[in-house]
């Protein structure tokens, strides 16, 4: 991808992260590589990229092996949410959300910009 491509995916992770309840939102390969975006404070972007793909990667597994397809994976925090999810066959998002908010509501509303994002990757 060229630098106006990147420009594109960045200002949609910017879009994503702009949703009231959305905290921070991150582009990681499948692979386990942190890509771009604002993993959660405090955090080593390569060990949480890497954590957040085996995750994905053993829910995708499960969901194959119950024949089943995987929409999302949410990990319930004391202190955030933070949901995992797909953004085409080689990227995933992670998407770190306010305590106590309505997780697949607002997943809906992330889900058109979430195709957005698919398309220009």
């Amino acid at each position: 991808m060229n630098m106006t491509e990147w420009s594109k995916v960045s200002e949609i992770l910017d879009e994503i992260r702009a949703q009231e309840s959305i905290l921070d939102v991150s582009l990681i390969s499948r692979g386990g590589m942190y890509i771009m975006g604002d993993p959660p404070g405090g955090v080593h972007h390569e060990t949480f990229a890497a954590m957040s793909a085996i995750i994905m990667g053993a829910a995708e597994t499960t969901s194959s092996e119950l024949r089943d397809s995987l929409n999302k994976v949410v990990i319930m925090l004391a202190e955030k949410d933070l949901v995992l999810t797909s953004a085409g066959p080689k990227y995933m998002i992670a998407i770190a959300l306010r305590l106590n908010n309505d997780v697949n509501a607002t997943m809906r509303e992330a889900r058109e910009k979430i195709s957005r994002l698919e398309k220009n990757l």
